[in-house]
């Protein structure tokens, strides 16, 4: 019996690695996966991971008496003109910090004597007449192109404006048949499979309820610790970097190191003392995030080992890029209740098996 199982797998195995090499013979069919992808899946991911921040005010207006339908449009409605204020007031400091680190930079570069002796040698041995000539052709040739791609650019505008609009839709009937969704799904299992289905489901919402809003809030401590940290430490435009943080926070354990790379390129204009500031600010944050952060807000969120979330999100930034990266662990975990539950099944259908034998 468990020769033949054996073989099975191994069967199974063979024909999907086989599927996935004729799928790569196909171009067209790349082509095809690839547009799916971007049009479809990608307003999905997002449209499901905003469905499970903004759920919880859902939950709220529906314990209140609210209809379904009158809550998720109120949800809705909130959460565009919470976003909208936040990124009106945000938008403005982000603009006058890139305005100030741009002056910081160019200051820290012109008083600088190597940098002097470069433009004192270049001014007196470069014909500056060519060089203006120059510059004017490329600003001619790059207008001239500007306007040439000017549908280029509206059809980008518009395709974002359609992406935005259907990942609001897909928000929207999240929240407001949600419910539905479920029980329309388990209504085309067979009746010995609809308990062990509802359970998967449950489980899986569960999981990924858990690790959107308990990721969320480790961002958002980890940038306000980052933001304080910046501004004791007088680092330049601390608002764009702890913002960075913020996004890149949501890529867990990776993430955080990977946001460590433009505060240090500033540091290193700055110099060595900021340089040594920061490092003990990331050793901080990091040790409070490692040993308060994350076990208090994240213990119950997923059943992972860090190993395990490193080598996931890795791999999938390698093949498929920062949503990859951003999404693999959340598919992993829900993978990971489908296939501990199909096990169960499989256990109870041979004990079923065996007691009929």
């Amino acid at each position: 019996m468990k020769r033949k199982k054996i073989i099975y797998n191994l069967l199974i195995i063979n024909l999907v690695l086989l599927a996935i090499f004729l799928y790569s013979k196909v171009p067209t069919l790349i082509i095809f996966a690839h547009k799916i992808a971007k049009v479809v899946l990608v307003p999905v991911i997002i449209g499901v991971f905003f469905f499970y921040l903004v759920k919880p005010l859902n939950d709220f207006l529906l314990k209140k008496g609210t209809k379904n339908g009158i809550a998720a449009m109120l949800t809705l409605i909130i959460t565009v003109i919470v976003l909208s204020g936040f990124f009106v007031f945000l938008g403005s400091r982000l603009i006058r910090e890139f305005q100030m680190l741009i002056s910081k930079v160019s200051n820290t570069l012109q008083s600088d004597s190597l940098i002097k002796g470069f433009n004192d040698y270049f001014t007196k041995n470069l014909d500056l007449g060519w060089v203006y000539e120059k510059i004017v052709r490329y600003v001619e040739t790059y207008l001239y192109m500007l306007g040439k791609r000017g549908m280029r650019v509206f059809s980008y505008a518009m395709n974002l404006f359609s992406v935005l609009l259907l990942i609001l839709v897909i928000i929207f009937y999240l929240l407001k048949d949600g419910l539905r969704f479920t029980g329309s799904i388990i209504k085309l299992v067979p009746d010995r499979y609809k308990d062990k289905v509802s359970s998967i489901m449950s489980e899986s919402n569960k999981v990924l309820s858990s690790y959107v809003t308990g990721q969320a809030c480790v961002a958002l401590s980890l940038s306000v610790m980052v933001y304080i940290g910046y501004k004791v430490v007088g680092m330049p435009s601390a608002l764009i970097l702890a913002s960075t943080t913020f996004i890149l926070a949501f890529i867990p354990f990776v993430g955080f190191f990977v946001s460590m790379i433009i505060p240090y390129i500033i540091a290193i204009s700055v110099g060595l003392h900021m340089i040594i500031k920061l490092t003990v600010l990331f050793m901080i944050a990091q040790g409070v995030k490692g040993r308060i952060v994350v076990p208090l807000i994240m213990s119950k969120a997923m059943k992972i080992h860090p190993l395990t979330d490193i080598f996931l999100v890795i791999a999938a930034a390698t093949l498929i890029g920062p949503l990859g990266a951003f999404a693999v662990v959340p598919v992993y975990a829900v993978l990971k209740v489908i296939l501990v539950n199909l096990n169960l099944i499989t256990s109870d259908n041979k004990i079923i098996y065996d007691k009929d034998k």
